[in-house]
């Protein structure tokens, strides 16, 4: 089933269910930092404000109670998100 993502301050969309929630928000020209992709870092960490996610690997990096890591993880329900610095869009070049 598919789920809305909404980034607070940005839009909302319906991630493709094969796109993890980092890609997902790459697929949309969102501007994440991230280093690892695999959850050991932390740097891709946002607010989840309201919704589940569902891990697929167990994240290494500190997760503080309401952050999420979304380069490890699928939507399970609909998603509010806050991006830290807010929601930018990447630039076509």
């Amino acid at each position: 089933m598919a789920h809305i993502v909404k980034i607070l301050d940005g839009f909302s969309f319906i991630p493709r269910s094969e796109l993890n929630l980092l890609e997902a928000l790459e697929s949309q020209k969102v501007e994440i930092e991230y280093q690892c992709r695999e959850g050991f870092c932390g740097s891709c960490q946002v607010q989840l404000v309201a919704g589940e996610v569902e891990y697929f690997a167990e994240p290494i990096a500190f997760v503080p109670d309401g952050k999420i890591l979304p380069c490890c993880c699928y939507a399970k329900s609909d998603l509010t998100i806050e991006i830290p610095g807010g929601c930018r869009i990447k630039k076509e070049q």
